[in-house]
């Protein structure tokens, strides 16, 4: 059974044509971000409203799926928004196996020398997962050890590490 954690709520219309504005908790920002359905509590049930399209900055601005009226979108004004907790982006600390090859793609910073270069692939070792990428010409292989990483952007796609100095000239 799904677990809904609590990310925001549906502050008001915004519009006739059933688009509504949200004040989405900030430690859930990236998440709502990439998601494509929301979850409201209507009569007991978690009902799914999924995202057709959405702007904004701060307080986005959603237009949900066969929500096509401002009278439609009143029912949900004041409501708590939900996401599944399996649809939340991993922590740092607690990435597993599937969560690390998210990150294909994803630019790979470092804190001391920049831009390292765009993880290619992930490969998984014993113990460890590693990061293949393109760096100044010649493939190199970092770990990607939650102790080096420091952050992830996933609006940006951008993995922030802080590598121990000579790493990659191995």
């Amino acid at each position: 059974m799904d677990k809904y954690i609590p990310i925001g709520r549906v502050s008001k219309t915004h519009g006739v044509d059933g688009a509504v504005k949200l004040k989405i908790k900030e430690r859930y920002w990236d998440d709502f971000a990439e998601a494509k359905i929301l979850f409201v509590e209507l009569v007991g049930k978690t009902v799914p409203y999924f995202i057709e399209e959405f702007r904004g900055g701060h307080d986005p601005i959603v237009k949900f799926e066969d929500l096509n009226s401002r009278e439609a979108a009143q029912a949900l004004g004041g409501k708590e928004l939900f996401m599944r907790e399996s649809d939340l982006l991993p922590e740092i600390n607690t990435v597993n196996v599937e969560q690390y090859e998210r990150f294909e793609g994803y630019l790979l910073v470092d804190q001391e020398l920049g831009n390292l270069g765009i993880i290619e692939e992930i490969v998984e070792s014993p113990g460890q997962h590693l990061a293949m990428l393109d760096y100044q010409g010649r493939e190199v292989v970092v770990p990607l050890n939650p102790v080096f990483i420091q952050s992830v952007d996933h609006k940006e796609k951008k993995v922030q590490v802080d590598l121990p100095e000579g790493l990659l000239d191995l």
